[in-house]
């Protein structure tokens, strides 16, 4: 019975220390235009546990919602699919960028200029929260991009 509590107790402390194997480079949120509804999160985030992390959900007391998407190509027009979860491999990494995986940052708050901070917080597949601050950034272009250059009717 004890040698079973002990398993149990690294079990519990194996998966606590999860949400310390992650690792954020690069995080970015590109200013907007004023008024703009929607936002979007880029990073890349390095895993160097043993075990696969999956993100499973994305909150912000900046913005009303957080959505987790992936953009993809599909008979010629590009979709931005939902994503129950983000998965960060085992000793490997996520990139969210333009065209593929990334953040839907909805309803801002206030308009966020360059250089302002915005904090995300990150619920993981072990039930742990992570908490970043991300910086707003100009970007070279107001023009948004789409995959492969198509936005559907734009």
């Amino acid at each position: 019975m004890k040698q079973l509590f002990l398993t149990f107790l690294m079990l519990l402390s194996l998966n606590a220390f999860a949400a310390n194997n992650l690792n954020f480079i690069n995080q970015r949120i590109p200013e907007a235009p004023p008024g703009a509804s929607v936002m979007a999160g880029y990073m890349e985030i390095n895993n160097t546990s043993n075990e696969q992390i999956d993100i499973t959900g994305v909150k912000s007391p900046s913005f009303e919602s957080v959505e987790m998407h992936l953009s993809k190509e599909t008979d010629g027009f590009a979709k931005m699919l939902p994503q129950k979860k983000l998965s960060i491999p085992a000793k490997g990494k996520l990139i969210l960028k333009p065209g593929s995986y990334h953040l839907m940052l909805i309803k801002p708050s206030k308009w966020f200029k360059q250089g302002e901070t915005v904090k995300l917080n990150f619920a993981l597949s072990n039930n742990e929260n992570l908490s970043l601050e991300v910086k707003i950034q100009k970007t070279k272009s107001r023009a948004m991009k789409c995959a492969a250059g198509k936005c559907g009717g734009m």
